[in-house]
């Protein structure tokens, strides 16, 4: 082969190997392009599924979607539902009777029971200091509000409310069991009860000349109407819920309230309603979803202040 032959052909290869590293880092640029995209799409998807969950609630590990109760492993689940009420458990569900968290103390019912028979009632459903709890209802979480409340006075850290209760359940296309499961019974051990949740008649009577103490009443129009306390504001429990049973998110709740000057500047709030059932249910959307530190239920509620002879506003 000539010279001239030979620089040719080192010239030929040189320009082959250029052609082929230039294809390799192109190809290497763009798949690095599409990785980049991916993850920023990705990363994208996250915000949004993030922004769709998040209602700017306080604590939002108070409330469990059903899909989420789905997929939750040592969970103790509570059916608060009518006891009349015939199936209609999610599987693994053990019962509470609703009666059985009420006592009757100093002629007025429906009160609160004492620590020793919360121990008992908690103790014997099989339920330990340490478990999580999810309770439901099918009263768009009134009923399993009060459990919640009954249990969080006594100092109970982990327990839940199912969002929607056994419809939402039933919604998202999961069987229900006819019968309730049971747990052995352990020793539960309760702590005082928590005095700064609980608003007792003589708070509600200090009211009266103390505009930093407001109570709320979350009965229906009608009882309302009927019969008040004075000084009192309305907030019907049920305005805190979407029409399909889930909450309003944080902002549309902290109006709600404000705009009835419910505030959380206020020595304290105390809510009630007939048998502080649906008044616990405003505890749980002030304290839970708001964040209120200042929220307190009546518990002695309508029953009691209506046979108090305390002055009734009409």
């Amino acid at each position: 082969m000539s010279k001239q032959n030979k620089i040719f052909a080192l010239l030929l290869v040189g320009i082959l190997m250029f052609a082929l590293v230039g294809c390799t880092d192109q190809a290497s640029s763009e798949q690095d392009e599409i990785e980049v995209t991916t993850e920023a799409e990705e990363e994208v998807a996250g915000v949004e599924e993030i922004e769709a969950n998040d209602r700017g609630y306080a604590r939002p590990e108070s409330l469990v979607t059903a899909e989420e109760l789905e997929q939750m492993e040592d969970v103790i689940i509570v059916d608060f539902r009518d006891a009349t009420l015939p199936g209609g458990y999610i599987p693994g569900a053990i019962k509470i009777s609703r009666g059985d968290q009420f006592a009757q103390i100093d002629g007025v019912s429906n009160m609160l029971p004492n620590k020793e028979a919360i121990e008992t009632l908690l103790g014997s459903a099989g339920i330990s200091n340490t478990d999580t709890v999810v309770v439901y209802d099918d009263d768009n979480g009134m009923w399993a509000s009060r459990l919640w409340w009954s249990m969080k006075t006594y100092g109970h850290e982990d327990v839940r409310l199912l969002e929607g209760g056994v419809s939402a359940w039933r919604d998202a296309g999961f069987s229900t069991e006819f019968t309730a499961d049971s747990l052995n019974a352990t020793t539960y051990v309760a702590k005082e009860a928590n005095e700064m949740i609980i608003a007792d008649l003589a708070m509600i009577k200090e009211s009266f000349e103390n505009d930093k103490l407001v109570v709320l009443d979350t009965r229906s129009e009608g009882e309302w109407k009927d019969g008040r306390i004075p000084g009192a504001v309305w907030i019907e429990w049920n305005k805190a819920l979407n029409a399909d049973g889930t909450f309003k998110n944080a902002e549309e709740l902290r109006q709600l309230y404000a705009d009835a000057g419910i505030t959380e500047d206020k020595e304290a709030i105390m809510p009630h309603c007939r048998a502080a059932v649906r008044s616990a249910h405003s505890l749980f959307v002030l304290t839970e979803l708001l964040g209120y530190e200042n929220a307190r239920n009546y518990d002695g509620s309508w029953i009691e202040y209506e046979n108090s002879g305390e002055p009734i506003e009409k």
